[in-house]
């Protein structure tokens, strides 16, 4: 039988592996992450008017707000990579949720009291109710029709989760042979014909190609996952805008044939979830001192850069300070 150390020495070995392999991820995360930042900096309109003038900037900078749905792709690629690797006979699904409620849960709740202490410190007042406060952070928002969220980001937080709760679920039956999972991608994109006014189901799309991509990076059922990915394609075409079409063909095309491994981007990357989280609180709060109380004269475009800076780097603190905190006990979970 092998030794506690070998297994250790193994188990780390793999880790490093992995991580050598999947460097190009952080890459794509950290761009999805630069994409959603651009869009918001891009759109800023402060009491003299938008920040860029220029309206074709800001139209083809609205692509930027398709960085969601390129974070959707990632998480279908990673968690379905992830699960695919333990062994199905010791997985537990309500440690696989703590692992990820322990990943994704202490940024998003610290993100909603800054929130909070900035608003309070804003206005002199509590800006939002104890109840409103509750249903964004149990992100049930949309459950109640009086309620609204406090960050428009959160709602796209709560589509991830609920992937994160139906995936946990249906892996134990997708990894049992090709046809069970076929059947479950293949009806799932169906669906979308008839439920894609419901935020999950609208997005399955973009999941399900990260799924399939998870199937293709490691050599499996290689046939059934391209007709799965031409699926996802075709739903979107049908359905959904070209930009959408435009994003998972990139999406894909990053993640299997055009691996960019760049070392500032797998930099951002690292905190790539914090910067997405803070950025419109920092950058914000910063454009509005800058552009709207005037304390700086800066010309428009190096006000967009310095808000970015501010972002990142705030972003950064952010991430050594609470997110990298989170990720050491996401760690010790194992399932």
């Amino acid at each position: 039988m092998d030794s506690q150390p070998e297994r250790k020495e193994y188990f780390s070995a793999t880790l490093e592996t992995e991580k050598k392999q999947l460097g190009h991820i952080e890459s794509l995360r950290a761009l999805a992450a630069l994409m959603v930042l651009v869009f918001h900096f891009l759109s800023f309109s402060g009491v003299n008017g938008f920040l860029v003038a220029n309206e074709t900037i800001r139209d083809y900078s609205r692509f930027g707000a398709q960085g969601v749905e390129l974070f959707y792709i990632i998480s279908g690629f990673v968690i379905y990579y992830s699960l695919t690797n333990t062994d199905s006979g010791i997985y537990s699904y309500f440690t696989y949720l703590l692992k990820r409620f322990a990943r994704i849960f202490p940024p998003f709740l610290g993100t909603l009291a800054l929130i909070c202490l900035v608003a309070v410190i804003w206005k002199g007042v509590y800006a939002y109710s104890a109840k409103q406060i509750l249903e964004n952070a149990t992100l049930t928002v949309d459950l109640f029709r009086d309620s609204e969220w406090m960050n428009p980001i959160f709602t796209t937080l709560k589509v991830e989760f609920l992937f994160y709760l139906v995936i946990g679920i249906l892996v134990m039956v997708m990894r049992k042979n090709v046809l069970s999972y076929s059947v479950v991608l293949f009806s799932a994109l169906g669906s979308v014909f008839f439920f894609h006014s419901i935020d999950i189901i609208h997005n399955i799309p973009f999941f399900a190609a990260g799924i399939a991509c998870s199937e293709i990076f490691k050599s499996r059922n290689l046939l059934i996952n391209y007709v799965i990915l031409a699926c996802s394609l075709v739903v979107l075409g049908v359905i959904f805008p070209m930009e959408d079409i435009g994003v998972l063909f990139i999406g894909v095309s990053l993640i299997l044939w055009i691996k960019i491994q760049s070392g500032w981007l797998e930099w951002v990357g690292q905190f790539s979830y914090s910067l997405y989280l803070t950025h419109g609180l920092a950058g914000g709060l910063f454009l509005f001192f800058v552009e709207n109380e005037k304390y700086l004269d800066l010309n428009n475009w190096l006000s967009v850069f310095l808000t970015a800076a501010v972002a990142i780097a705030f972003a950064y603190g952010y991430y050594l300070i609470i997110e990298k905190r989170s990720i050491s006990w996401s760690k010790k979970i194992r399932y």
